[in-house]
């Protein structure tokens, strides 16, 4: 990936997130029902806002200090050339899924299935949350998995990631911010 498409995302999300941050800002805040100022409408789409202005700007500092692009294929130390090149495999031409572009059209698919399918529709949330954790990060993380022949740790990782992150999900939306979930 080039400096110029890292530049191009950054200033994507950047925006992306100012919207974000901006809509969160105009919503009401029910202070005329004595509403806790911790359980606003607006506070947690607002605070995310500004966390993906941060890593928008964050992805151009890594952008600007990146080395030439040759330099990115080279393998790490101590790493096979083969596993570099096939760890690699699925950006653009090479039979994955089209790079940045692919990946942010499934990313943006699974979230729409999750959130405006799946959710709220039979299992509780902290299944549903993990179930999506899960395939997401296998989805993502595959065919470097493969590439490593570590499918089973990966697998099991990335299980366990996804308990403890749905566990502290739920927990933090039920206890924290007062919010029944499905």
């Amino acid at each position: 990936m080039s400096r110029r498409s890292d530049y191009l995302s950054a200033a994507v999300w950047a925006a992306f997130g100012l919207v974000v941050a901006v809509a969160a800002w105009r919503l009401d805040r029910l202070e005329s029902l004595s509403i806790n100022p911790w359980s606003v409408p607006g506070l947690l789409p607002g605070l995310v806002g500004v966390l993906i202005i941060l890593l928008a700007v964050v992805l151009a500092v890594q952008a600007r200090w990146q080395g030439s692009p040759a330099e990115s294929d080279l393998p790490l130390a101590g790493e096979a050339a083969g596993a570099s090149g096939a760890a690699n495999a699925g950006g653009p031409g090479e039979g994955g899924t089209g790079g940045d572009v692919g990946h942010t059209v499934i990313a943006g698919g699974m979230c729409v299935l999750f959130a405006g399918v799946s959710l709220g529709h039979g299992l509780p949330f902290f299944a549903e949350g993990a179930a999506f954790i899960f395939l997401f990060i296998a989805v993502f993380s595959w065919s470097e998995w493969r590439a490593r022949s570590h499918l089973a740790r990966g697998l099991a990782t990335a299980l366990l990631i996804a308990l403890a992150a749905s566990g502290l999900i739920s927990w933090l939306f039920e206890s924290v911010f007062l919010v029944r979930l499905p």
